[in-house]
């Protein structure tokens, strides 16, 4: 039951499931669950379920397919003796053709309302690893993030590595260089490094601690035409490999020396 501070989203739920009931017959079915963390008196818990809808009369199909993979964070209370659900949002979803496959590559996560996507599209051409998939596409006021995780994390809220892309129709500094400096001095860093910097572009390493774990990261950052575009590689420091990183940073390289010359 949703706490009584949370009730619209119990409405907005309910609504949208009756208005779906109308039209479809909808099967689903768990594909995975984690719980994150648990005490006395709250827990966390993802879950993935994945959803198929069929139309209970023919002549309601427009063409529209709803068919998807999605995956939810949960946050329940206990309070007064009571369990309640205080928050419930959808942190990732894949898109399926009608037959319930998983469509391919980019396909399968960005929506049909991406406005910046076509935008980003030739920096992930350049910037890419192959063990590394589409798994979510996350969309704001100004800014659109799409990212790749390993194929066994696809699901998962957390990603041992993870490689994102982010559109931003403004820079959250005046210059590239003040950009940079925000990154390094706004979090509490073992390492950083700047490995190249201009008035359009910059690519630095850091490294920190999250969760008493040492995290790697790979940051490059292009202005475009007064936006910026953002590639950000993250993984854990224990599991971070010299040809993965080097290939990376050679990519990210020549993405910068693409917009150069554009």
């Amino acid at each position: 039951m949703f706490h009584p501070d949370s009730r619209d989203i119990s409405f907005l739920n309910h609504f949208s499931l009756m208005m779906n009931f109308q039209i479809y017959n909808i099967t689903s079915e768990i594909l995975h669950m984690e719980i994150l963390d648990v005490n006395e008196n709250t827990a966390t818990l993802t879950y993935t379920r994945k959803h198929i809808y069929t139309c209970i009369q023919k002549e309601d199909e427009n063409g529209t397919n709803p068919n998807n993979i999605s995956s939810y964070y949960v946050k329940v209370v206990l309070e007064n003796k009571r369990i309640w659900i205080e928050k419930y949002s959808r942190y990732s979803e894949l898109f399926l053709d009608l037959e319930g496959n998983l469509y391919l590559g980019e396909e399968a996560v960005v929506p049909p309302s991406a406005q910046y996507f076509n935008q980003m599209e030739w920096f992930i051409q350049i910037i890419k690893q192959e063990h590394l998939k589409p798994a979510t596409y996350l969309m704001y006021d100004g800014s659109e993030m799409i990212g790749y995780y390993p194929i066994k994390e696809r699901y998962s809220y957390y990603s041992t590595e993870k490689l994102t892309f982010d559109y931003f129709e403004e820079m959250d500094a005046d210059t590239m260089v003040q950009h940079t400096e925000y990154l390094i001095d706004s979090n509490e860093l073992e390492t950083s490094k700047i490995i190249q910097q201009d008035d359009q572009h910059s690519i630095i390493e850091l490294t920190f601690m999250s969760n008493h774990t040492l995290q790697y990261e790979l940051i490059c950052s292009v202005l475009v035409n007064n936006n910026l575009l953002m590639a950000r590689y993250l993984i854990n420091e224990e599991k971070r490999e010299k040809s993965i990183q080097n290939s990376l940073i050679e990519q990210m390289i020549q993405a910068t020396k693409r917009n150069a010359n554009e």
